[in-house]
């Protein structure tokens, strides 16, 4: 009788959607290649969804000869618990553990996990092959390529180093999506709408202390996946009916033969109708050789918006986490170019970086908004993963940081069920150069940013006292942030209390994600639920707005223009949607704010006037339903350029054509 093997490779849930078993599937068709292996193995359905402990175990029919788990942060306690109970249950089963959570040197890692048997580090599929080929006959996997195991005889820790032809052709490695390792699955589940993710090489040339990828230097050469089964790969998802592609490369539009798979996604999607959306990690140095490939997705609504990282904009912090960003003008460049053609831009940055301070970090923010940026600025919490710098003791030592713990709770994913295994992550609160106080003060003013200016809710107001005054971004938002007298019992006050709670939370453990069930049985982040509150009250918090601009160009001692600052919030409020479809219609203006607004953000500017426009508002969602608002608005509209209202003006410039902004 065939031994049986079971993968687990638990993903998250989003609704009705889950990934496919990628890592599961590639090492299942690569081992199916052995004779051996598929003479003394058979392999059961993959265990592939977030569930109640108690349920996947009873995906175990058969008493298992192997469990293999891919783990990584959203999924690590729950293959711990699974991976314990299987070795209570079948103390003889072969507990493999890989993937990126995994530590490369796992010494401690073993004394800490008894239930563990083997661990891959890296890539895995030359590694569990061979584990499969030795466990035919025996439990010693001495000489098996980047593994760590127990010895038979002793119990004690083995430590194998990397065979010097490890690096195959990853063409060795049949798809699992050709192969028709999914098909089953597919057929099994069809209530479940699979995204499915592809790569069409591996590799990051870069070495940044927060990130996996690079791995300390162990994939910084590229390889490449044969073309033609990357776009056969492609074809699959469409006929499958996949309706989310994610690529897992590095550094998309970096190679010349991405523009050919850029034109291939486009094809298959007039073909089948899928995939609807592809989202990729784009190359970290842009240039404008990803700007043809960009609006090109952008054209066919393919895209889920263009990635221009920064991570940061202090040259020391780079320094002691080994970037380089392109040069700030290059970046403001295309960011006007992509605005021009609308095409939805979001850059990156991440609080808690070695070496950023208070001063750099409002800088830095300062610099990215002034550079033109229309759509997202994200900003995240520098988290911390096994297997980067960032997690090495003599690393965190030199930078003096310090970390929390908290629960997972993974943004836009399902609301966990409260009998699931809780899973945590670990980020960064304070550093040498960043107290927790400050951290907790810079926190709240990043949010804060994020609610104005990338949700919307004051891009505009921010942007016409930058121009007409000359004011940093930042100065309004500061204002907002340290005036508590001033702006006591009003809806932004309300918020910013919500805000340092919620840090109270992160720094006692509670996780990320923001529960709002009214919106859905999702995790939001804290912007978002922000954004959502006070789209509810949208009249009450622009009057209040209103008043507080007012104030602070006041204590500046700058003369108001009460028809244009009346004309900018009218405008303002209008952009930006609510359940109420009060924005919809013709709106007149006393000057020419509508083209103004819209010109803004490209390589034509054209100044305010005092010359009255009409321009006509269209509600972004006409819908009673909060859930199915904030999913078109946030889940689909934020990243994608396409949050606010539409507007349409007659242009004054005459050498303009009717516009939509």
């Amino acid at each position: 009788m065939k031994k049986a093997v079971y993968f687990n490779e638990y993903n998250v849930r989003m609704g009705a959607a889950t990934y496919l078993p990628l890592v599961s599937g590639i090492l299942q068709a690569y081992a199916e290649t052995d004779s051996e292996i598929r003479e003394h193995f058979e392999f059961m359905p993959f265990i592939f969804s977030m569930d109640r402990l108690d349920s996947i175990l009873d995906q175990y029919t058969v008493p298992p000869a192997v469990a293999a788990f891919s783990v990584a942060m959203w999924n690590e306690q729950l293959s711990f618990a699974v991976a314990r109970e299987l070795k209570r249950r079948w103390p003889d089963c072969l507990v493999v553990f890989g993937g990126c959570h995994v530590p490369h040197y796992p010494k401690d890692y073993f004394e800490q996990h008894p239930f563990i048997d083997v661990t891959v580090r890296a890539e895995g599929e030359e590694a569990f092959i061979g584990i499969m080929r030795r466990f035919i006959s025996s439990r010693d996997f001495a000489g098996v390529p980047n593994v760590s195991y127990r010895s038979p005889e002793s119990g004690a820790f083995m430590h194998n180093l990397e065979h010097p032809d490890f690096e195959r052709s990853l063409d060795s490695y049949p798809s699992p999506y050709l192969t028709g390792k999914f098909d089953d699955l597919l057929a099994r589940h069809p209530n479940i709408d699979f995204q499915a993710i592809i790569e069409t090489n591996r590799g990051c040339p870069f070495l940044c202390t927060f990130c996996y990828w690079g791995r300390g230097g162990t994939t910084r050469k590229y390889r490449y996946h044969d073309l033609d089964r990357v776009l056969d790969e492609i074809t699959w998802a469409g006929k499958n009916r996949i309706l989310y592609l994610f690529n897992a490369d590095s550094n998309f539009g970096m190679h010349k033969r991405d523009v050919e798979i850029a034109q291939h996604l486009v094809a298959t999607k007039a073909r089948f109708g899928f995939p609807d959306k592809f989202r990729t990690c784009w190359g970290k140095n842009t240039d404008e050789s990803i700007f043809s490939i960009a609006k090109l997705l952008h054209d066919h609504q393919l895209d889920k918006g263009i990635t221009l990282s920064r991570q940061s904009n202090s040259q020391q912090v780079l320094v002691n986490i080994k970037r380089g960003n392109i040069k700030h003008q290059t970046y403001t460049n295309l960011q006007r170019i992509f605005n021009d053609h609308s095409i939805a831009v979001y850059t990156e940055l991440i609080l808690g970086l070695p070496g950023e301070t208070a001063e750099s970090w409002r800088a830095g923010i300062e610099q990215t908004l002034r550079s033109g940026l229309k759509n997202q600025l994200m900003i995240y919490i520098c988290e911390v993963y096994p297997n980067t710098d960032l997690s090495d003791p003599g690393y965190r030592e030199k930078f003096g940081i310090r970390t929390r713990r908290g629960k997972l709770r993974e943004i836009h994913g399902t609301i966990r069920d409260r009998e699931w295994v809780t899973e945590y992550q670990e980020f960064v609160c304070e550093t040498a150069s960043m107290t927790n106080a400050v951290w907790r003060e810079m926190h709240v003013f990043s949010i804060l940013v994020m609610l104005l200016h990338s949700l919307k809710l004051g891009m505009f107001l921010l942007s016409y006292l930058s121009e007409k005054y000359g004011i940093e971004y930042v100065s309004f938002i500061e204002f907002l942030q340290k005036s508590r007298e001033r702006i006591a019992g009003t809806l932004i006050a309300e918020e910013i209390d919500h805000y340092e709670r919620y840090i109270d939370g992160l720094m006692d453990g509670q996780g990320r994600g923001v529960e709002f069930p009214k919106y859905g049985a999702l995790y939001w982040d804290v912007e978002e639920a922000g954004f959502l509150r006070l789209a509810e009250r949208k009249r009450c918090f622009y009057g209040e707005i209103a008043t507080l601009v007012r104030t602070f160009l006041a204590e500046r001692d700058l003369v108001v223009d009460e028809t244009e600052l009346d004309d900018v919030m009218r405008y303002q409020e209008l952009r930006v949607p609510s359940l109420s479809d009060e924005a919809s219609g013709i709106h007149s203006f006393s000057t020419n704010v509508p083209e103004y607004m819209d010109r803004l953000f490209g390589n034509s500017p054209v100044p305010l006037l005092h010359q009255p426009q009409d321009a006509t508002f269209a509600a972004k969602v006409v819908t009673t339903d909060p859930v199915e608002f904030a999913r078109r608005v946030l889940l689909w509209g934020r990243k994608s350029g396409t949050l606010l209202n539409d507007c349409r003006y007659d242009a004054i410039s005459p050498e303009l054509a009717d516009r939509v902004a």
